[in-house]
C-alpha cells in the first residue's frame, strides 16, 4: 500500500503523528480526537517503513481493543502481515514471553493463571489457617498494589524496622499465599508482568529483536508497566506511546500520572504532538468540560477543538431528593425522544455514575416507568456459574494441581462427598505442602492414607472422579486429537457428568437459557481452535541465537490462558442490542465508549469527588472523562438529599464561577431548530414534522418545568410526622416539636361536645404579633400582652364562669392585673383586687405546655351562653409537662371521653375576636376513650395565687425544689426569706 494512502483522510496533526521520524514519539490525545485510528495508522507506517511485524509490539489494555486494532491493520495493509504482529494487552504479552523463556528464571511449562476469585480463595485459607485478624479482601488489594508498584517498593516495605501488628500479619499471608501458588504452578495477574520483568533484566536477549514498541493508554500504564514497556524497547529504544494524562483514572490500580513525566526524564529528545481536534461532542460540552479540567493548575497543558456546531449548553440541575432526580431523567429522557420524533431511541442515552451503589433509585424508576435498560460492568460472561463448572473442569484436566478449581468441582455433580470433607483434605494438602490432587491421587492409588476419614462412599467417588480427570489428560495429550481437541474434551465432559441434566436439575426453567450458554462456550472454543489453525491467533516468537524456547503450549492451556485474560462480556460484545436500552454505567466502565445522550446523576460531594478518594485531581479527571462520553445532550444533577436522606453540596469542581456561563439550569427547549443541531451532530436525518407530531403526541410536558429550578426540601414525608402547624414558641432547653400541617385554614375539631374555633391567621406582613419577637420586650409590657391576650379568647358556651378577665383602660400606667405589687410582699392586700383572685396560666407555663400539645389548631377557651368569658373547670386541675425531646413523634390524633376536657394552646398569635356561632358535635373519625397523649399531660398541684407568707405556712408535704431533702427547703424553723440583692461596685 502506498504511502499516501495511509495518510489520507487523517487531520495535520494525526498525518505529523503517524508519519513521524522520531525515536521516541508520545501522542496526547484528548477525548473523541482519534487516537485508535492514530495509532493504527502509525503501525501500519512503520510496517510500510520496512519493520517486520514479528518485530513489533504493540500493547493494548483490553482485549478489545487488541481485537479491534488487528483488524483495522489487517484492512490498511492486508497480506495477513497482521496476523504476525506481537500485539495483544500487557497481561497477554508477558505470559507469551513466559511461556517461552519462562524456564530461564524457573517458571515451569504450562502454568496456570490464578484468576481472582482464586487469589480470593487462597488467602482466607490461609488467614483461617493462620488464625489472624485481617480481611482477606484488604490483603488481596495490597499484594496486588505492592507487587504493580516493582520489587524496589516491595523490598522497602519489608526492610521497614517498625511493622505493626497488621503489617506482620500481612507477610505472614504474603510469603504463604506465593508459596501456595508455586506449589500450584500458577501465576496470579500481577505475577505475569512482575516475573516477565524479571525475565527481561536477567535475560535482555529475549527480546534483541524488538525494532519498535507501541502502547496505548499511556495514562493508565502503572510502575511494572513502564518498566516492561522500557525493556522491551531496550534494543533500539524506538517508542509510541498514545494517552491522555487528563483521562487517567485508574489510580486504584496504582496507575501512575508521572509516567509521561518520567519518560521525559528518560527519553530527553522525545517529540510530543497533541491531538485537538475533537469528533465527538458539541462545541458548548467541550468547552464546559475543558472549563473543569483546567481547574487542575498541574496538568499538562492542552486545548480541545471542536469539529461540530456549538449545540446546547450543558446543564447542571438541582433536585429535591434522589428520587425526584431519578424521575427528573425519565422525564428528560422521555421528552428528548417525543420533542425529536424518530431521531433517537434508548440506545442513545446513557447513565453514568460514580459508584455503582447510586444505580438504586434510578434502576427502581426506569423499571416503574416501563423503560428498558442494561447493566455494564455486570457478571462476566465466564463468570457464570454454568461457565465457570465446565472451565473449572478443563483447567483441572490441563492443570491439576490448581486445588481451588479441583475444590469446586469435586463434588459437581454431587457425588454426596461433603463440604466439611472437601475443606478437611484441603487443610491437609496445604499442612503437608501438598496439592488436594496429589493427596487425594495418592489416596485413590493406595500410595497414601488420609488424616480425613473417608467413608468407603466417598472412597468410591473420588476414584471415579480421579479416572474422569486422567482420561481427559490423556486426550489432551494424544496427538491424534489435534483437531477440535477442546471441544472433544468439552463434549467428553458433559457426557460423563450428565452436564445438561443437571443443569436442568438444578435451575428449573432459568436450564434452557444456561445451556444456551454452555452451547456458546463450545462455539467459541470452535472458533478458537479455527483461529489457530489458520494461524490468526499465533503465538510463536522469532528465534534467538543462543536462547532456547519451550515448544509451543498446547492449544487447550492457551485456550484458558485466553479465556483469562478476557476482561469483556464476549458473548454479548459483538451482537447488536435487539431491544433498545438505556446503558447505566460507571464512569470507569464507560471509559473509550460515547453515546448521544448523558446524563451524570449524583454531582455532589462525598460522590464527585468521591468521600473517601485520595486523589481529588484524580475525582476530576473522572468527571471530565464522564462529560466528555456525552455527543450532543449532557445533563449533570445533583440532590439536596441523597438517597439516604443526607443534605448535599453540589460537586465543587461545577462551582466554579466560570462556569456560570456554560451551565443551563434546566433542560432545553426542544424546539425545531434545536433538535436540528442536535440531528447535524449526529450526523443524522432531521426528522419529519409527521414524526415529531407523533411522537410528541402523548408528551405531558414538552419543557422542563415540572420541578422547580432552584431545589427546595420536600416537606410532604416531613409533614406527615409534624403535628399541627405555625411557629411553636419553646423554653430554654427544650426541642420544640415538629407539629402536622392543617388541610385547610378553616378546619375545626370536635371534641366531646366542646367547640374549637380557629382565632388567628399567621403571615408574614403580621410577624410583629409573633409570640416571639426578635426584638427586646421588658416583663412589664410581655404580661400587658399575656393579658390582652387572655382578654381576647372565646370562651366555652357549654361552661359555667369561673371568673371574669378585664384588661385595665389604663393599663400603660400601672403594673397589670397578672403582677403583684410590693403590697403582697409586706403581707397586706392589693387595694386593686376587689374580687376574689382569679387564677391564670402564666406565659412561662403556657410555653412549656406549647410544643407537647399543639396537635391541634384551636383554643380550648370557649364563650358561654350568656357571653362571659369563662375558663374550663378541668384547666385548675391539670398542668401539662413540658414536651419529650422525641426527633419524630408519633402522629397520634387526640383522644377524650365526654366528660374529659384538655387544654389544647396555639402559638399562633391572636386577631380579633370572632363571631362565634355555635356548631353540632361532630365525632372525629378513628378517635377512642382515652386521650393518646396522657403521657404528656399531668395535672398542676395548684394554680392559686401564692405569695411568701402562705409559702411559710404548714406544709402537707415538703418542697425541695430539686435540692437534697437535707437542705430542709421551704419548710418550717428555716431562715425567712430575704431578697436578693446586688452589690454594686463604687
Amino acid at each position: 500500500m502506498a504511502a499516501d494512502n495511509l495518510l489520507r483522510g487523517l487531520n495535520p496533526s494525526q498525518r505529523a503523528a503517524v508519519s513521524s521520524q522520531a525515536d521516541t514519539l508520545a501522542i496526547l490525545a484528548g477525548p473523541g480526537s482519534g487516537k485508535t485510528h492514530t495509532l493504527t495508522s502509525r503501525t501500519a507506517w512503520l510496517l510500510h517503513q520496512g519493520l517486520q511485524p514479528w518485530n513489533i509490539i504493540v500493547a493494548t489494555f483490553t482485549v478489545k481493543a487488541a481485537r479491534e486494532m488487528k483488524e483495522r491493520i489487517g484492512k490498511l495493509i492486508g497480506n495477513g502481515l497482521e496476523t504476525k504482529l506481537i500485539l495483544g494487552t500487557f497481561h497477554s504479552i508477558a505470559r507469551r514471553y513466559l511461556a517461552r523463556y519462562g524456564h530461564l528464571i524457573g517458571v515451569r511449562k504450562d502454568f496456570g493463571i490464578a484468576d481472582s476469585s482464586d487469589s480470593l480463595a487462597i488467602i482466607k485459607r490461609i488467614v483461617k489457617r493462620k488464625d489472624l485478624n485481617i480481611d482477606p479482601k484488604v490483603v488481596r488489594s495490597r499484594i496486588s498494589s505492592l507487587k504493580a508498584k516493582g520489587p524496589a517498593t516491595a523490598s522497602k516495605a519489608s526492610e521497614a524496622k517498625k511493622k505493626t501488628v497488621d503489617t506482620q500479619e500481612f507477610e505472614i499471608v504474603h510469603a504463604e499465599y506465593q508459596a501456595t501458588l508455586e506449589r500450584s504452578n500458577l501465576l496470579d495477574y500481577d505475577d505475569l508482568l512482575v516475573r516477565c520483568v524479571e525475565l527481561l533484566r536477567l535475560h535482555p536477549s529475549c527480546v534483541s529483536n524488538i525494532e519498535a514498541v507501541l502502547i496505548d493508554e499511556f495514562q493508565d500504564t502503572n510502575l511494572v508497566q513502564f518498566d516492561l514497556m522500557r525493556l522491551l524497547a531496550a534494543h533500539q529504544k524506538r517508542i509510541t506511546i498514545v494517552g491522555d494524562p487528563d483521562q487517567s483514572i485508574y489510580g486504584f490500580r496504582a496507575a501512575e500520572i508521572k509516567n509521561y513525566k518520567r519518560m521525559i526524564q528518560q527519553y530527553p529528545d522525545t517529540v510530543t504532538i497533541p491531538l485537538e481536534e475533537n469528533y465527538r461532542s458539541s462545541g458548548a460540552i467541550l468547552l464546559t468540560a475543558l472549563n473543569v479540567i483546567e481547574q487542575d493548575s498541574s496538568r499538562i497543558a492542552k486545548s480541545l477543538l471542536p469539529t461540530h456546531i456549538v449545540g446546547t449548553r450543558p446543564v447542571l440541575r438541582k433536585l429535591a431528593t434522589a428520587q425526584k432526580e431519578a424521575e427528573w431523567i425519565i422525564q428528560e429522557i422521555q421528552r428528548s425522544m417525543g420533542m425529536s420524533g424518530d431521531l433517537m431511541d434508548l440506545n442513545d442515552f446513557a447513565i453514568l455514575l460514580r459508584s455503582a451503589s447510586l444505580s438504586r433509585v434510578i434502576e427502581s424508576s426506569l423499571g416503574k416507568a416501563g423503560i428498558a435498560y442494561r447493566m455494564v460492568g455486570g457478571a462476566r460472561f465466564y463468570d457464570r456459574v454454568e461457565i465457570k463448572t465446565l472451565l473449572d473442569y478443563l483447567r483441572v484436566i490441563n492443570l491439576p494441581h490448581n486445588n481451588d478449581a479441583l475444590a469446586r468441582i469435586i463434588n459437581t455433580p454431587s457425588r454426596r462427598i461433603g463440604e466439611t470433607t472437601i475443606k478437611s483434605l484441603l487443610e491437609e494438602a496445604e499442612q503437608s505442602k501438598l496439592t488436594l490432587w496429589a493427596l487425594i491421587l495418592n489416596s485413590v492409588q493406595a500410595r497414601r492414607t488420609t488424616k480425613t476419614k473417608l467413608t468407603t462412599s466417598v472412597e468410591k467417588s473420588l476414584s471415579i472422579f480421579v479416572d474422569l480427570i486422567l482420561t481427559g489428560m490423556k486426550k489432551v495429550a494424544d496427538p491424534s486429537n489435534c483437531e477440535n481437541s477442546i471441544v472433544k474434551i468439552m463434549e467428553f465432559i458433559i457426557e460423563k457428568i450428565s452436564y445438561e441434566k443437571w443443569l436442568e436439575l438444578h435451575h428449573g426453567d432459568a436450564h434452557k437459557a444456561r445451556w444456551d450458554n454452555v452451547k456458546e462456550l463450545i462455539t467459541q472454543a470452535s472458533d478458537f481452535q479455527g483461529f489457530i489453525s489458520s494461524g490468526y491467533e499465533d503465538e510463536s516468537l522469532p528465534q534467538i541465537d543462543g536462547l532456547e524456547q519451550e515448544d509451543a503450549s498446547d492449544s487447550l492451556s492457551r485456550f484458558l490462558a485466553n479465556v483469562a485474560l478476557a476482561s469483556e462480556v464476549k458473548k454479548e460484545e459483538d451482537q447488536e442490542i435487539s431491544t433498545p436500552q438505556i446503558t447505566i454505567s460507571t464512569i470507569h466502565a464507560a471509559k473509550g465508549l460515547e453515546w448521544p445522550i448523558v446524563f451524570i446523576p449524583g454531582a455532589y460531594q462525598g460522590s464527585i469527588p468521591h468521600s473517601r478518594a485520595e486523589d481529588t485531581d484524580e475525582e476530576r479527571r473522572l468527571l471530565y472523562v464522564a462529560m466528555t462520553r456525552a455527543k450532543a445532550l449532557l445533563y449533570m444533577s445533583c440532590p439536596l438529599k441523597n438517597s439516604l436522606g443526607e443534605l448535599t453540596v453540589t460537586c465543587p469542581f461545577l462551582l466554579d464561577p466560570r462556569l456560570r456561563a456554560h451551565l443551563d439550569r434546566k433542560g432545553p427547549s426542544l424546539r425545531s431548530d434545536t433538535v436540528q443541531c442536535l440531528a447535524q451532530i449526529l450526523r443524522r436525518s432531521f426528522p419529519s414534522k409527521e414524526s415529531i407530531a407523533v411522537s410528541s403526541a402523548c408528551l405531558e410536558l414538552t419543557e422542563d418545568n415540572y420541578y422547580p429550578l432552584e431545589a427546595e426540601d420536600d416537606k410532604s414525608e416531613e409533614s406527615k410526622w409534624n403535628f399541627g402547624d405555625g411557629n411553636p414558641t419553646f423554653t430554654m432547653g427544650q426541642r420544640p416539636l415538629k407539629r402536622r400541617r392543617a388541610d385547610t385554614e378553616e378546619q375545626t375539631t370536635n371534641i366531646s361536645s366542646v367547640i374549637y374555633s380557629n382565632t388567628s391567621a399567621t403571615t408574614m406582613e403580621r410577624s410583629s404579633n409573633f409570640t416571639m419577637s426578635g426584638g427586646f420586650v421588658s416583663p412589664a409590657s410581655h404580661l400587658h400582652v399575656l393579658d390582652e391576650k387572655v382578654s381576647n379568647r372565646p370562651i366555652d358556651e357549654s361552661k359555667s364562669t369561673i371568673g371574669k378577665f378585664k384588661s385595665s383602660k389604663n393599663a400603660c400606667k400601672g403594673p397589670p392585673n397578672s403582677q403583684s405589687t410590693i403590697l403582697g410582699f409586706l403581707g397586706k392586700q392589693d387595694p386593686r383586687k376587689k374580687t376574689k383572685s382569679v387564677p391564670i396560666v402564666d406565659e412561662f407555663q403556657e410555653q412549656r405546655i406549647r410544643p407537647s400539645v399543639q396537635i391541634h389548631r384551636h383554643r380550648n377557651i370557649g364563650v358561654s351562653q350568656d357571653g362571659e368569658e369563662t375558663l374550663p373547670p378541668l384547666l385548675t386541675g391539670h398542668r401539662i409537662g413540658a414536651g419529650g425531646a422525641l426527633s419524630r413523634p408519633n402522629s397520634t390524633r387526640v383522644q377524650a371521653k365526654q366528660e374529659d376536657n384538655y387544654v389544647f394552646l396555639s402559638s399562633s398569635p391572636p386577631k380579633a375576636k370572632p363571631q362565634i356561632k355555635p356548631e353540632p358535635s361532630l365525632p372525629i373519625p378513628g378517635l377512642t376513650a382515652k386521650p393518646a397523649i396522657i403521657s404528656l399531660v399531668r395535672p398542676a398541684r395548684t394554680l392559686h395565687t401564692t405569695s411568701i407568707a402562705m409559702a411559710q405556712g404548714p406544709s402537707s408535704s415538703r418542697r425541695t425544689l430539686g435540692t437534697r431533702r437535707s437542705i430542709n427547703g421551704w419548710s418550717n424553723g428555716s431562715k425567712p426569706f430575704t431578697p436578693p440583692s446586688r452589690k454594686r461596685e463604687n
